[in-house]
């Protein structure tokens, strides 16, 4: 008979091995779980880096196939066909005619800074026009004769005008590097050209990455791996034989394991126009290597905690109670002070009168690291923003997050001036960049900057007028701006104005555009229209466009609002083109898009895809703008100008430009503000003033334009002043496009009626 005490040994035995073996299967099940965990978030990140490198990829094909379409129809060298004398002739001569025809080539690495090595323009019968490399013009006596044997010439010639030829990878002569090339031809007066550029395929490499992820790019015929993340790119020397069985495969898409790899493919297959048959591949060491690959610290600190649990157990309601309180006064993600909490210490510094200030911090473009990247990676940048300010604010200060891209910070006893220097030192570390996973970020920040006792002595206060000067900083484009009672009117109207535009510009019915008529004075015919945007809102109606557009210049809301205004801008010019009635259309720029590097390349996509030729697009721009940065200006600006697109200075006389930048500039048009030209008949000095620039203009070789025309006086002045172009009410105010048919149709049949001079 078993004995009590045997019982209980017994029980508490199996009580231990229950015990155990439930413990044992908890680790078991952590290990498996945070295998397949680990193998899930690693295939997702390939494949989000892979769509990245795709998107790259193609965005080089599409852009590249633009601008050569684009360079095609460049005046450049349609004037060099023009010119009198033979081929040879014009060669051996140089000059300005062949310095037009080197620039144009030399303005493509200025395009594509770091891809395009070389560039040349190529005759039929093979000899090479012109050329250059790495931005050098080639002497004659260098100019090969023979083209016709190298391997784009021949297939260029066969696909015919307006088709875009892209090579295979090879080794260029000129540049020794590993390259492909884009070749179209190009048609003028008897002639038949090619205008051929090379880009290198190191330019295709990532960056070097952590966590030995690596990007690829692997040649689907042969699996020879022409550019890799880790190595300098080759085509001669690469032996790397890692992608051999994706290549035998023969898959289009999707993720496999090579060699110990992980890696995420995408084919992008050879077409007419395209002889390269590429894979981008994407691969980093697996992650699901095995039982091993799961048990970590963790899976032990998983086995400690369990034998713990029951000791920690009497904890546990105080550390809920805690966590609790906690999270009614700290941010979840950043684990930093919320808004009330912030507003709580504020409440205390300021008590019996003290000095303090207050900071408000905005992300720029937080939206779109989150639309592109994921929300994910827009928590990651938030906990690193949190920490950068966490580290470079003073003792003593409190930084918060009090908005989903804003942060607070309470500088207790600061004046305004060492606030500012603070307020300086935060958006200095924001400004390096930031590592997310593989993925570099840089960020843009402005501040607004509030101090008490000045703007505010309660908490509220003094976090509203921050918010204000952050408002200030957004549409004055500047890092730090104080609180300035005379420009805080309607901030949260501006702020609410702002998010309902963002909207408005993936709308279908609220952005359009209306075009008023430019007519030549001395015909009186319709030369062109100016394209200018009206908004009409939900519930507000009608907003004048001084309204909210110098709100979104002050944000990069202005970049996706300029790219809309093009798109429907170029589709309605292409629209009246295909009618038979092509009109040149003007479209105004902000500063930020001269500014931007690939502004240009973004205009020849457009053209490009919808057919429209460049010399019906007229794109107009200001002194101010300009002048903000002319050296970056002037590249984007002798980029578009060079491939045929027509450049109006807007508002001429109200800028501060120097005559000497002036003549630099690749400007077709000069503008004369509305101010002077209204005020002509009364002021004898806004009549000199319209007189002097008609004068200079013509000095320069451009065309005059008079804005703000509004009655047959004004008509007569202005032709007496010999200007050659007016615009204004006196013969239309902008109109939709079905409106401008209409009037465009009886303004014509009014002009035919008139009698010709004898």
């Amino acid at each position: 008979m078993i004995s009590r005490s045997a019982i209980a040994r017994l029980a508490r035995s199996a009580g231990f091995l229950i015990g155990l073996l439930v413990l044992v299967t908890s680790v078991v099940t952590s290990v498996l779980a945070a295998r397949d965990k680990q193998a899930t978030a690693q295939d997702h990140t390939l494949d989000l880096t892979l769509e990245q490198q795709t998107a790259a990829v193609r965005n080089y094909f599409d852009q590249s196939r633009a601008i050569a379409q684009v360079l095609a129809d460049s005046p450049v060298f349609i004037d060099f066909y023009k010119a009198p004398g033979t081929n040879k002739e014009k060669i051996a001569a140089g000059g300005p005619l062949l310095e037009r025809v080197n620039d144009a080539l030399a303005y493509l690495e200025q395009l594509y800074p770091g891809r395009v090595g070389e560039a040349c323009f190529v005759d039929q019968d093979g000899t090479q026009i012109a050329r250059v490399v790495d931005g050098y013009s080639s002497a004659a006596k260098d100019l090969r004769q023979n083209e016709e044997m190298a391997s784009y010439f021949g297939p260029t010639m066969a696909l015919g005008p307006a088709r875009v030829y892209q090579t295979r990878a090879y080794q260029s002569p000129d540049t020794g590097r590993a390259v492909i090339s884009n070749s179209i031809l190009l048609t003028a007066y008897g002639h038949t050209g090619i205008v051929h550029f090379e880009t290198s395929l190191d330019s295709f490499r990532m960056p070097a990455t952590t966590g030995d992820r690596a990007a690829s790019i692997v040649d689907a015929e042969s699996g020879q791996v022409f550019v890799d993340s880790r190595v300098e790119t080759t085509i001669t020397e690469n032996v790397d034989q890692t992608f051999v069985p994706l290549v035998r495969a023969g898959k289009l898409k999707g993720t496999m394991t090579l060699d110990g790899r992980r890696v995420a493919f995408q084919r992008m297959p050879a077409t007419l126009n395209n002889a390269n048959d590429w894979y981008v591949a994407v691969s980093a060491p697996s992650a699901d290597g095995g039982w091993t690959q799961g048990l970590s610290v963790w899976s032990l600190a998983l086995l400690l905690g369990a034998l713990l649990t029951i000791l920690v157990s009497g904890l546990s309601w105080r550390s809920h109670a805690l966590s609790v309180r906690r999270a009614a006064s700290h941010d979840a993600l950043t684990g930093l002070p919320n808004r009330e909490k912030f507003n709580e210490r504020t409440r205390t510094a300021l008590r019996g009168g003290r000095p303090a200030a207050a900071l408000i911090i905005n992300l720029q473009g937080f939206r779109t690291v989150n639309d592109v990247l994921g929300h994910r990676h827009g928590d990651l940048l938030l906990i690193q923003v949190a920490q950068r300010l966490t580290e470079a604010a003073p003792s003593g200060a409190t930084v918060a997050r009090i908005g989903a891209d804003d942060f607070a910070v309470l500088l207790p006893g600061d004046d305004l001036a060492s606030a500012r220097v603070t307020a300086d030192r935060l958006l200095a570390a924001l400004h390096h960049t930031f590592l997310i996973d593989d993925f570099h970020l840089d960020v843009e920040a402005n501040a607004g900057l509030a101090a008490a006792p000045e703007h505010g002595t309660d908490a509220e206060t003094l976090l509203r007028h921050a918010d204000a000067a952050l408002h200030l900083a957004r549409e004055q484009a500047a890092t730090v701006q104080e609180y300035d009672a005379a420009h805080d009117t309607g901030a949260d109207t501006r702020l609410e104005l702002l998010g309902d535009l963002r909207r408005a510009i993936g709308a279908d019915d609220q952005l359009s555009l209306h075009y008023q008529p430019k007519v030549c004075l001395a015909s009186g015919r319709v030369t062109g229209v100016e394209a200018l945007i009206r908004w009409q809102h939900p519930t507000l109606g009608r907003m004048a466009p001084d309204r909210f557009i110098p709100m979104a210049e002050s944000t990069s809301l202005i970049r996706p609002l300029t790219t809309h205004v093009l798109d429907i801008a170029v589709r309605q010019a292409k629209l009246w083109a295909d009618r038979g009635t092509p009109l040149p259309i003007a479209v105004n720029l902000s500063t930020r898009c001269l500014l931007d590097p690939g502004f240009a390349g973004q205009v020849f996509g457009l053209l490009y895809r919808t057919g429209l030729p460049a010399a019906l697009l007229k794109l107009e721009i200001t002194e101010s703008a300009a002048m903000a940065d002319p050296d970056r200006a002037l590249t984007v600006l002798r980029a578009l100008h060079d491939a045929g697109i027509s450049l109006s200075l807007d508002d001429f006389g109200t800028g501060h430009s120097s005559m000497a930048y002036l003549q630099r500039l690749p400007v077709d048009e000069l503008k004369i503000d509305k101010s002077f030209v209204q005020a002509m008949a009364s002021s004898r000095a806004d009549e000199v003033l319209v007189r002097t620039a008609i004068t200079l203009g013509h000095n320069l070789g451009l065309q005059v334009v008079a804005e703000g025309v509004e009655d047959e006086t004004a008509v007569v002045a202005l032709q007496e002043l010999g200007c050659d172009i007016a615009q204004g009410y006196h013969y239309a105010r902008p109109m939709p496009p079905d409106e401008f048919d209409r009037w465009l149709i009886t303004y014509s049949e009014s002009l035919a009626a008139l009698p010709t001079a004898s």
